[in-house]
């Protein structure tokens, strides 16, 4: 049977509603920061309406050094109330993510789903992510200290957390989590799932660190 484990020194998390808590991920006890922002309402109109016109998409494009993010969006959803406020604030993220972490390009993500994503806990592969919910619930994570993991840093194991365990970054919020490819993270990646048992509709947009 292979051995699991709480950390001694689990990582933690911070949460504020200012926007530069987000440079706590670089402290070594920190996997996980959340800006507490809250939405204007131009952000809302576009995100209930590409709700509205499409029951499922996703699109990923790379974005580079002085590049928008404006060819994420098909040129019907670009046409939506909102679309120029949504993508002005998706391209100050971009630059928000660059700043902090000088990727050679950015990947970004848009999903606009009608069921959970990725509904079991785990960790990502990735150094670090950013996340941000612009309609419906968002991400679940577990605190370090209700996480059970293996010994050995291998497949994550299923978790028994109660419902009251279970913490959720805000609608709205933009959080960076950490990854088990950050240099000195491995086998302490945060660990978060898509909201699990509800059917609300969701948008959300992730931030990728990409070398080339």
């Amino acid at each position: 049977m292979t051995a699991l484990l709480k950390a001694p020194h689990p990582p933690s998390a911070v949460e504020s509603e200012a926007a530069d808590c987000l440079t706590e991920i670089f402290r070594n006890t920190v996997n996980l920061a959340i800006w507490q922002r809250r939405l204007d309402a131009p952000l809302h109109s576009f995100a209930d309406a590409l709700l509205a016109h499409s029951d499922s998409l996703e699109r990923f494009i790379s974005v580079g050094p002085g590049e928008s993010a404006h060819e994420l969006l098909p040129a019907w959803a670009a046409n939506l109330p909102g679309a120029g406020a949504f993508l002005a604030d998706l391209d100050h993220l971009i630059e928000m993510f660059r700043c902090l972490f000088e990727p050679a390009a950015v990947g970004v993500r848009l999903h606009a789903l009608q069921r959970p994503m990725c509904p079991r806990f785990h960790t990502d592969r990735v150094p670090v992510r950013l996340l941000s919910t612009y309609l419906g619930p968002g991400t679940e994570w577990l605190p370090e200290s209700c996480v059970v993991r293996h010994r050995d840093t291998g497949r994550l194991p299923d978790q028994t957390a109660s419902a009251a365990e279970i913490r959720h970054v805000p609608t709205g919020a933009v959080a960076l989590l950490k990854g088990e490819a950050w240099i000195g993270n491995e086998g302490h990646g945060v660990v978060h799932r898509s909201p699990c048992g509800r059917g609300d509709p969701r948008l959300l947009i992730g931030l990728d660190w990409l070398s080339e």
